[in-house]
């Protein structure tokens, strides 16, 4: 098992269903694959300029322990299984990583 990156604050992001105290990545242990790298900024993740200004737009600041690990391996095309607590940003993972690989510039 692996820690969380280190510098890792207390977020925004809430426990199961919104409620509860402020989720502390800091203190949280991950089991992560081997090879999966930790990507600790959406700037580090090579995400496109269009979708990174919507990601701060909508007031993002830094990817969640889930993020960190899966969006990397999604955009690559690798198969993901990716498990966690309700409120952790899986669905904005997915959705990021679709917009990522969407190809946009196609007219058909």
């Amino acid at each position: 098992m692996a820690a969380a990156a280190g510098g890792a604050t207390t977020s925004t992001r809430r426990g199961p269903g919104g409620g509860g105290r402020p989720m502390d990545d800091e203190n949280l242990t991950f089991e992560t694959s081997a090879g999966v790298e930790v990507v600790g900024s959406f700037d580090a993740m090579g995400i496109r300029e269009d979708l990174l200004r919507g990601i701060y737009g909508y007031g993002f600041e830094k990817p969640s322990a889930i993020q960190q690990r899966a969006v990397i391996p999604i955009i690559t095309g690798r198969d993901v299984i990716a498990q966690a607590q309700s409120g952790t940003g899986k669905t904005s993972m997915i959705s990021l990583s679709v917009c990522q690989v969407i190809e946009t510039n196609v007219h058909e």
